[in-house]
C-alpha cells in the first residue's frame, strides 16, 4: 500500500484514508499473515507516528489494527489527527 502524506489531506479524505487502512490490514490478514510480521514490515503508521502524540499513537494504531469505524471514534482520531497536524 502506497502511503501518503497526511498534511496534504483533508477531514474527509484522512478518514477514507484510515478505512484504506483498515481494509488493507485485514486484507492482509485474512491471506494468513501474522500481525507481528505485519508490524515489523510496513511502513504506513509511520506518518501517523511523526504526528500523533506519544499518549494518543498506540490508541490509533489499536483501533486501526481492530478496524474500528465507529463514528465517534473515528472523529475522534481525526480530531487529534488534524490538531496535531495543525502543531
Amino acid at each position: 500500500m502506497k502511503t501518503k502524506k497526511l498534511t496534504s489531506m483533508d477531514r474527509n479524505s484522512l478518514k477514507n484514508y484510515l478505512f484504506e487502512i483498515q481494509d488493507f490490514i485485514d486484507l492482509n490478514l485474512d491471506k494468513g499473515e501474522d500481525i507481528d510480521n505485519f508490524l515489523d514490515n510496513t511502513d504506513i503508521f509511520d506518518e501517523f507516528e511523526k504526528v500523533l502524540p506519544d499518549e494518543e499513537y498506540p490508541v490509533f494504531v489499536i483501533s486501526i489494527l481492530n478496524k474500528i469505524r465507529s463514528e465517534y471514534i473515528i472523529n475522534r482520531m481525526l480530531d487529534v489527527i488534524e490538531t496535531s497536524i495543525k502543531k
